[in-house]
């Protein structure tokens, strides 16, 4: 056997090899595909309903869903008087 041959051969089972593993790898893709399918169907988990969070706030007995619940926890007492007048836009603005 001369070297050319050994190189020859060499290229061919490398060339293998790469095909292999190209098989295998789309092999496991696929299969992770179908797994994720298969269990997207049987999960049968609903939704959950949103949650209406229901606050009092020391200016009154008003309740307010989340958004006005995030914008109240947002109050900072060292506000300058513009900060003050852009919350209290966004406040009438979402209806809290």
């Amino acid at each position: 056997m001369s070297i050319e041959d050994v190189a020859d051969k060499a290229d061919v089972w490398s060339e293998a090899i790469k095909k292999i593993i190209k098989a295998i790898t789309a092999a496991v893709v696929a299969l992770i595909a179908a797994f994720s399918g298969v269990t997207m169907l049987w999960s049968g988990d609903d939704d959950p309903e949103p949650v209406r969070i229901e606050t009092e706030y020391v200016g009154g007995g008003n309740t307010f869903g989340p958004q006005c619940s995030q914008l109240m926890s947002t109050i900072e007492h060292t506000w300058t008087e513009q900060q003050w007048s852009v919350w209290e836009q966004l406040r009438k603005s979402m209806g809290c």
